[in-house]
């Protein structure tokens, strides 16, 4: 997860957690980086990074009773994975990340916190992290006409590489005779 210019050795959820606080929070750029590449899939460096960023957001929701606005942006010019599929690891980390940060008992948190209760609150954030969403997630996408696995339907339905065959008729069509990454 970057956000644009801060130090990469800089935590983020506090600084999400700040921008939320002043309702300056105004999108999130989702990758996940180190050094000087911050185009690695989102999670793939420290997942739990993007889960307590994710948690910052649905306390704020439990704190003023409604969701930020902001939007999201998925950064992928991976150089390593095929684009898509990187794409599609990236949505679906993003929702095994958000989905176990809704459900935190906000009200015992804030308990556990007034009362200094660090190993308590430690507990109450870990438990969510550590529950596997992935059923419920594969569940909610077969409920929504979804597949349940997006990357092995990406792989099932050979997509990339159909699209790979189609792209010159498609450039010759659209009268575009140089090449670029995106046409």
């Amino acid at each position: 997860m970057s956000c644009g210019t801060v130090d990469h050795a800089q935590k983020i959820e506090p600084i999400v957690a700040r921008l939320l606080d002043e309702d300056r929070l105004s999108g999130f750029h989702f990758n996940d980086g180190r050094y000087a590449n911050d185009d690695f899939t989102l999670g793939s460096r420290d997942p739990h990074q993007v889960f307590r960023s994710f948690h910052e957001i649905h306390g704020f929701a439990a704190d003023r009773g409604r969701m930020p606005k902001s939007a999201s942006i998925i950064d992928r010019w991976q150089s390593e994975k095929p684009k898509i599929e990187a794409t599609i690891q990236t949505v679906v980390m993003a929702q095994e990340l958000y989905a176990p940060a809704a459900p935190v008992d906000h009200a015992a948190l804030r308990r556990a916190l007034a009362e200094n209760n660090v190993v308590g609150a430690e507990l109450i954030v870990k438990h969510a992290f550590l529950t596997d969403v992935a059923p419920a997630l594969a569940g909610w996408r077969k409920a929504n006409r979804l597949p349940a696995d997006p990357l092995a339907e990406h792989r099932r339905t050979d997509y990339a590489r159909a699209a790979a065959a189609e792209r010159p008729r498609r450039r010759r069509a659209l009268g575009l005779t140089q090449g670029g990454r995106l046409a």
